[in-house]
Protein backbone atom coordinates (compact mmCIF):
# COMPACT_ATOMS: atom_id res chain seq x y z
CA UNK A 1 0.00 0.00 0.00
CA UNK A 2 2.65 2.46 0.86
CA UNK A 3 4.96 1.38 -2.06
CA UNK A 4 2.03 1.93 -4.61
CA UNK A 5 2.09 5.47 -3.20
CA UNK A 6 4.97 6.03 -3.89
CA UNK A 7 5.67 4.83 -7.09
CA UNK A 8 2.64 6.66 -8.07
CA UNK A 9 4.26 10.39 -6.87
CA UNK A 10 6.73 9.95 -8.54
CA UNK A 11 4.79 8.74 -11.72
CA UNK A 12 3.13 12.22 -11.23
CA UNK A 13 6.37 14.29 -9.95
CA UNK A 14 7.79 13.02 -13.59
CA UNK A 15 4.60 14.30 -15.37
CA UNK A 16 4.61 17.65 -13.79
CA UNK A 17 8.58 18.23 -14.78
CA UNK A 18 7.30 16.94 -18.21
CA UNK A 19 4.64 19.84 -18.05
CA UNK A 20 6.61 22.17 -17.00
CA UNK A 21 9.23 21.79 -19.45
CA UNK A 22 6.40 22.01 -22.11
CA UNK A 23 5.23 25.15 -20.89
CA UNK A 24 8.81 26.60 -20.67
CA UNK A 25 9.33 25.62 -24.45
CA UNK A 26 6.38 26.99 -25.41
CA UNK A 27 7.14 30.10 -23.78
CA UNK A 28 10.05 30.96 -25.68
CA UNK A 29 8.71 32.23 -29.25
CA UNK A 30 6.07 34.00 -27.73
CA UNK A 31 9.43 36.10 -26.30
CA UNK A 32 10.71 36.08 -29.18
CA UNK A 33 8.04 37.06 -31.25
CA UNK A 34 5.50 39.27 -29.90
CA UNK A 35 3.73 39.68 -33.32
CA UNK A 36 2.10 36.71 -32.83
CA UNK A 37 -0.62 37.76 -30.21
CA UNK A 38 -3.22 40.71 -31.00
CA UNK A 39 -2.77 43.93 -29.60
CA UNK A 40 -5.23 46.33 -27.43
CA UNK A 41 -3.79 49.71 -28.65
CA UNK A 42 -1.65 50.03 -31.07
CA UNK A 43 0.37 53.31 -29.88
CA UNK A 44 1.39 51.68 -26.82
CA UNK A 45 3.35 48.79 -28.25
CA UNK A 46 3.46 45.11 -29.60
CA UNK A 47 4.52 43.39 -26.77
CA UNK A 48 1.46 44.65 -24.44
CA UNK A 49 -0.49 40.70 -24.68
CA UNK A 50 2.44 38.82 -25.79
CA UNK A 51 4.19 39.54 -22.82
CA UNK A 52 2.02 38.83 -20.29
CA UNK A 53 1.11 35.18 -21.97
CA UNK A 54 5.26 34.68 -21.78
CA UNK A 55 5.24 35.46 -18.47
CA UNK A 56 2.51 33.62 -17.82
CA UNK A 57 4.27 30.09 -19.22
CA UNK A 58 7.02 30.79 -17.66
CA UNK A 59 5.59 31.41 -14.39
CA UNK A 60 3.87 28.47 -14.74
CA UNK A 61 6.29 25.98 -16.12
CA UNK A 62 9.48 27.08 -13.50
CA UNK A 63 6.52 26.66 -10.60
CA UNK A 64 5.63 23.13 -12.20
CA UNK A 65 9.45 22.29 -12.29
CA UNK A 66 9.73 23.24 -8.79
CA UNK A 67 7.20 20.84 -7.46
CA UNK A 68 7.79 17.75 -9.58
CA UNK A 69 11.86 17.92 -8.34
CA UNK A 70 10.49 18.53 -4.94
CA UNK A 71 9.10 15.39 -4.78
CA UNK A 72 11.67 13.38 -6.58
CA UNK A 73 14.49 11.60 -4.50
CA UNK A 74 17.76 13.58 -5.56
Amino acid sequence: MIMDKIREMKKSSKYLIGTGIIFLIISIPTFLDYDMFPRYDPSIGPHQLGSWVSFFFTFIGFILLIIGFSQEDI
